[in-house]
């Protein structure tokens, strides 16, 4: 009879705890994402995670999402995929079916969403990146998944179309970069816009994500002396390009990246070295953007700022644009923790019925899930800051042009 009181008492204290739990869970969205925090995307990473704490700390400082005059907090939930996209797909998996939260957030890295987001579209979580932008991930015909950059073969138009308004226009071009998903998609998007801008392509390569020797390889692009090159990158392949150049004494014309001189670590690992650098954008903190929420694009720059000690990186802010718009679209429909399955159906019905206008920009998403309404940008190093050279109409400086050999450099 000692035995079946114990037992008797715990069922007893079980029953009035579950309740309690339950009701503790309906009081807050629990919101996860699998993103690299470790690994050779790692400080990619963990901007992406600067960028959603920003979001959910500017939100549950106001009390939360508000959906029928209640507000909801935010509980954010952070995993290490390691810049291993099998892990990203392992993590989707356990958030969706073990954890199984809320909603989604998209991490980084082109290959990682690829792999992850065949997960999330089995279980119907949206989800919105604005860390990965290959051309691959919206020719699957998914439904969940939408990205607020723009495609990376239109993503790094910029970076060749500012060769148009400098004079004398450069002739000659070559292309390099890693072979994974969003770098070898930028290199052609590259060869897209050189093409149209009548620029001859006089050398073409994709090498490996781990190649160590970059001297080797930009020595052969020095034997071609190419006006420009365009470079698919993240920001350890910019990082390593750009030292490499030094070592081997080239200096094109114009240099410019797909992705890695935004990073903050650019100008920061590189110092003067930095300078005349060209990258693609696809926002920064003069552009004419804002919400009711995070107020003008120079505002947040500004409030990030004070929060991390630096300045937003474009794919930050694109991050926080997605979680934003995600969030509004919750608060239409009047969806309240915990969320089942037909709720997010009806999320991801919204989500490509909707338009916005945010601190990132408009964001308009394409039935393929791209957003179809955000123009490219390219932004420079001058003297130690990204300032925007194109388009014409809102660049803040003239492109400095050409860039200076390195032994002219003081």
């Amino acid at each position: 009879m000692r035995y079946l009181k114990v037992v008797l008492c715990v069922g007893i204290l079980l029953g009035l705890l579950v309740p309690t739990v339950s009701s503790a869970q309906a009081t807050k969205f629990r919101i996860g994402c699998a993103l690299p925090l470790t690994g050779v995307f790692g400080k990619d990473g963990n901007l992406v995670k600067d960028a959603y704490t920003f979001w959910a700390d500017t939100i549950n400082a106001k009390g939360g999402i508000t959906v029928k005059g209640k507000k909801y907090p935010v509980e954010l939930l952070f995993f290490d995929d390691k810049s291993d996209k099998a892990e990203s797909a392992k993590l989707t998996e356990r958030m969706a079916t073990v954890e199984k939260l809320d909603l989604l957030l998209g991490g980084f890295g082109s290959d990682s969403l690829f792999a992850a987001t065949p997960i999330s579209e089995k279980y119907k979580y949206p989800v919105i990146s604005g860390g990965a932008s290959s051309n691959k991930l919206f020719e699957r015909g998914f439904k969940y998944y939408f990205s607020t950059l723009g495609k990376a073969t239109e993503e790094v138009r910029g970076c060749v179309e500012v060769a148009n308004i400098v004079n004398p226009k450069p002739k000659t071009a070559a292309i390099i970069g890693s072979d994974i998903l969003f770098t070898s998609l930028a290199a052609e998007g590259f060869r897209e816009s050189l093409k149209k801008s009548g620029i001859q392509e006089v050398y073409w390569e994709l090498f490996p994500l781990s190649l160590d020797d970059y001297n080797s390889l930009l020595f052969k692009v020095k034997q071609k002396n190419p006006d420009m090159l365009l470079v698919g990158s993240h920001l350890k392949v910019a990082l390593n390009v750009m030292k490499a150049l030094k070592e081997v004494d080239f200096m094109p014309k114009l240099v410019a990246f797909s992705y890695g001189p935004t990073v903050p670590d650019f100008v920061k690992s590189l110092g003067k070295d930095a300078e005349y650098v060209v990258a693609a954008a696809e926002w920064a903190p003069n552009l004419p953007y804002k919400d009711a929420i995070f107020g003008t694009a120079r505002e947040l720059n500004d409030n990030y700022f004070k929060k991390f000690g630096r300045n937003p990186d474009y794919v930050e802010v694109a991050s926080i644009g997605g979680a934003l718009v995600q969030q509004w679209s919750i608060e239409k429909l009047g969806l309240v923790p915990p969320l089942k399955e037909a709720d997010r159906v009806k999320l991801m019905e919204e989500l490509h019925k909707g338009d916005w206008n945010t601190v990132y920009g408009r964001i308009r998403f394409g039935a393929d899930g791209a957003n179809v309404d955000h123009p490219p940008v390219a932004v420079q190093v001058q003297n130690g800051k990204l300032t925007t050279v194109f388009p014409k109409d809102v660049a803040e400086k003239p492109v400095l042009y050409p860039a200076k050999p390195w032994k002219e450099r003081k």
